[in-house]
């Protein structure tokens, strides 16, 4: 639903440029290789498997550009296939998050239905909630994403191991077998070792393309659970409670004959807002220096006018709003 036009010309670059390298590879550029003598072209399975190292950046070395021609022309390709597949995997995965997290929400709101909670029965629940949960215990670390992906990547280099041991005419050892499953899936490609089969090229081409996005994901789960304890352990409880005796009372409002009054709606909203570290003290400063510039009264207000003319966006931002056609006159 929210496809632009910036999506559907960077996949149709992506299309085009898959086309045009296979057809380049396997009519014109003519390529090196320890499996064959002599500079030739590739064929179809060639250039799958070279185009699957290209954008996973393995990078055996075990097929090049024979001639410097080919090689600035295959190097050029490189940097313009790596910045559409990446763009294209991070959209992907940007969809996927969003689904998932439009899924989850469903079910905890039919969760709450079900349950006869409804949004102002769980806002009311929340509002009788405290701002800092002072013996909230902190939540258990969850490994679930980093086993799932952890899983899929052993499953993925298991796969290799066996198919590069049992294949007929690839023949690795076990340890060469572990070694090139790793070395590979980790896009590092050594290249001593390398698919030497038809069969194997074309079992790699998307053997590395399915194993080096489950390493991805468990770098990223690894990176999101580290990110995780770090931020739990680097919790100050007794500075949060210092910050919350300040705040408090830098907020509250004392008469001169020492009496409390408290605070009002505006200085209880910047008190939660800096105590939940929504907005730091500083920002609110250029807020309220803001609305002082803008010539807000006593009163606490600005007028529409002032405010559209200060902050207005540039008539080029602004979006034209078709005219309805007019119904023409009959004449009597």
């Amino acid at each position: 639903g929210n496809m632009t036009r910036a999506h559907i010309l960077e996949s149709v670059c992506l299309i085009m440029w898959l086309g045009v390298a296979i057809f380049m590879f396997t009519n014109f550029v003519p390529f090196a290789s320890s499996h064959w003598e002599g500079p030739r072209p590739l064929t179809i399975v060639e250039a799958v498997y070279l185009l699957s190292q290209i954008l996973t950046t393995v990078g055996y070395g075990d097929i090049t550009p024979a001639f410097p021609t080919g090689q600035v022309w295959v190097a050029a390709n490189v940097i313009l296939a790596l910045c559409l597949y990446s763009s294209c995997i991070m959209e992907v995965t940007d969809r996927i998050n969003q689904r998932l997290e439009a899924k989850a929400a469903a079910l905890i709101k039919s969760y709450g239905s079900r349950c006869g909670e409804s949004n102002d029965e769980d806002a009311g629940m929340r509002a009788g909630q405290r701002l800092i949960d002072w013996n909230h215990s902190p939540a258990p670390v969850d490994m679930t994403s980093l086993i799932n992906s952890g899983t899929a990547f052993l499953f993925w280099c298991t796969v290799g191991v066996f198919f590069w041991h049992y294949f007929p005419g690839e023949g690795k050892t076990w340890l060469q077998a572990v070694y090139m499953s790793i070395i590979t899936l980790s896009t590092v490609g050594f290249g001593f070792f390398n698919a030497t089969t038809e069969g194997g090229k074309v079992f790699g081409a998307f053997w590395m393309m399915f194993g080096v996005a489950t390493l991805a994901a468990t770098i990223a789960a690894y990176c999101e659970l580290m990110s995780t304890i770090k931020a739990k352990e680097r919790r100050n409880v007794p500075g949060e409670k210092l910050k919350f005796f300040r705040l408090i009372q830098n907020y509250s409002h004392v008469s001169s004959d020492g009496l409390d009054k408290g605070m009002d709606s505006y200085d209880f909203l910047k008190f939660c807002l800096v105590m939940k570290d929504t907005i730091t003290e500083e920002e609110l400063a250029v807020i309220e220096g803001k609305f002082e510039h803008l010539g807000g009264t006593p009163d606490g207000v600005v007028d529409y006018q002032t405010v559209h003319e200060a902050e207005c966006p540039p008539r080029s931002f602004l979006v034209e709003t078709p005219r309805t056609p007019r119904t023409p006159r009959l004449e009597k």
